[in-house]
């Protein structure tokens, strides 16, 4: 879902590409002074000063291989309700970060800008991983984006809190009997810790509710010759929500707050006061910098399973506005390529000098050599325990599955309903709100598609 984005994972990116560019598409960018004027979303906020820095570096570096391009990097975030009125006004950035939901609909209706001719030139293109690059395809192929890193979530767990509870800090829960028992073990520590956290706001509640359906091998939609149909009353999905009822009415192991997004997750775990969360890798980075938490604390491992040997994967891309030129889009996709990829060595030398965490876990970008070569610039500059995450990055029997592709950020929020229901009334029905919600969102949004 990666509201994080409009959040994290987060976010995601939240995570890994901050500075931005932007395209002469709109009526601010273009030639100005000499120089190729580029506008992008996702520019460091004024308040944080490492992400400030970070970008200026970005900057200069380019600067060196691009001295005629200037870069207005807009701390604002894509928002797909203003989107298209910023398009109509010519306000629209050159580039966008988007989460992994959005591209499906942006390229059908032709809202983003065709930029093979410049990402296939790059060098590194043979190399690049090709289940990203489905993200940001049509149907023939063509390239409309550029995927800029990834996620699948797990589980970050306090390790002193399991040491306190007599678990051992290196097992972590492999199925969610496990988690459940680990988190009963936890919260009897009492002092206001709880086992374990469950969002269920701003559409996260949602976004976790899949993932661990996902695990148990179920689904949420299915595409029939009619159209889309949704699937969310399931064994599968009823036995998670059962699961989460029994954790926080029967075993009180759950956080006495309710309604919690990923950043009151993040903020209980650097506190202390939580034992484990679903999150991803990234989350470990705000804990760090938010928090200055102590990373020889946190360990992570995959997300528990019961079946489904799978795990949400998401991330974010970069995407161009189609009204762009192509002296515009060359330039912003160039930029794009060098912050994330071409300046990977320099920009981690950098993080690593200014604090920042290097090492947290992500999913490959590239394949064979190229990845190789990258894990080991990782490994030269990595300032985070990564032994501590060797679970998460090990696990490589447990698959990555897409987030679901139709409507994705409603269906997370009508989602969220079940998930506040059975966490905030003892006496809810699961199964009749499950029901509803699934009536809803068939009636109201998949009926509904064009």
């Amino acid at each position: 879902m990666r509201t994080f984005m409009t959040t994290a994972i987060v976010l995601l990116l939240h995570v890994i590409a901050i500075g931005g560019v932007a395209a002469a598409g709109s009526e601010e960018s273009g030639r100005g002074g000499g120089k190729i004027v580029i506008t992008t979303t996702n520019g460091p906020n004024e308040n944080d000063q490492l992400e400030v820095d970070r970008h200026a570096f970005l900057i200069e570096a380019f600067r060196e291989i691009r001295p005629d391009v200037e870069i207005d990097a807009r701390d604002t975030l894509f928002d797909r309700q203003q989107f298209t009125a910023k398009m109509a006004a010519g306000t629209m950035e050159d580039a966008f970060l988007v989460n992994f939901t959005e591209p499906r609909f942006l390229i059908d209706r032709g809202y983003v800008a065709d930029v093979t001719p410049w990402i296939t030139a790059w060098e590194d293109f043979e190399s690049y991983n090709r289940g990203l690059l489905q993200i940001v395809q049509d149907n023939e192929d063509r390239i409309y984006g550029l995927p800029v890193g990834g996620y699948s979530l797990g589980i970050i767990y306090n390790r002193e809190l399991f040491e306190a509870a007599g678990l051992d800090p290196d097992a972590w829960p492999r199925t969610w009997d496990e988690l459940q028992e680990y988190a009963f073990e936890i919260s009897l520590l009492g002092d206001g810790n709880a086992g374990f956290g469950a969002l269920s706001s701003a559409g996260q509640g949602g976004w976790h509710f899949v993932a661990m359906v996902y695990s148990l091998g179920g689904s949420f939609l299915r595409e029939t010759e009619d159209g889309w149909e949704a699937t969310f009353v399931s064994d599968e999905a009823l036995d998670v929500l059962d699961l989460l009822q029994q954790m926080r009415w029967e075993d009180d192991s759950l956080t006495q707050q309710q309604l919690l997004d990923a950043a009151d997750l993040v903020s209980l775990m650097a506190a202390g006061q939580l034992g484990m969360g679903i999150m991803a890798g990234d989350e470990l980075r705000r804990i760090k910098a938010q928090f200055e938490g102590d990373m020889s604390t946190f360990g992570m491992g995959p997300l528990p399973q019961a079946g489904g040997n799978a795990t949400l994967a998401g991330g974010a891309t970069w995407m161009f506005n189609p009204n762009s030129n192509d002296e515009a889009l060359e330039a912003v996709v160039q930029w794009s390529i060098f912050q994330t990829f071409e300046n990977y060595e320099n920009d981690l030398a950098s993080q690593a000098e200014r604090g920042q965490l290097v090492g947290w876990p992500q999913l490959p970008v590239f394949t064979g050599e190229k990845q190789a070569e990258r894990e080991a610039i990782l490994a030269r500059y990595a300032n985070a325990p990564i032994e501590l995450y060797a679970p998460f990055n090990n696990a490589t029997e447990i698959v990555p599955r897409p987030e679901p592709t139709v409507e994705t950020q409603q269906l997370y929020r009508d989602l969220d309903i079940v998930i506040q229901a059975v966490l905030t009334d003892p006496f809810a029905d699961a199964e009749k709100v499950l029901r509803q919600v699934e009536r809803q969102f068939q009636e109201q949004v998949l009926d509904r598609l064009d």
